[in-house]
């Protein structure tokens, strides 16, 4: 048995790939609810990096 793709189906029925359904804002969304603490990090990282560069 091989590796098979990951894949997805539109509204349609047809198979679309994950790169497609998975664009940077869902995978952030995603991100943020598996992982709450992170969107708190991430925005402690960037207030501490522009207080670095003032």
């Amino acid at each position: 048995m091989g590796d098979k793709p990951i894949s997805f189906k539109d509204k349609d029925g047809n198979f679309v790939s994950a790169a497609d359904v998975w664009n940077a804002e869902k995978l952030e969304e995603l991100f943020n609810t598996l992982n709450p603490n992170r969107r708190l990090r991430l925005e402690r990282e960037k207030l501490a990096q522009e207080q670095g560069e003032a």
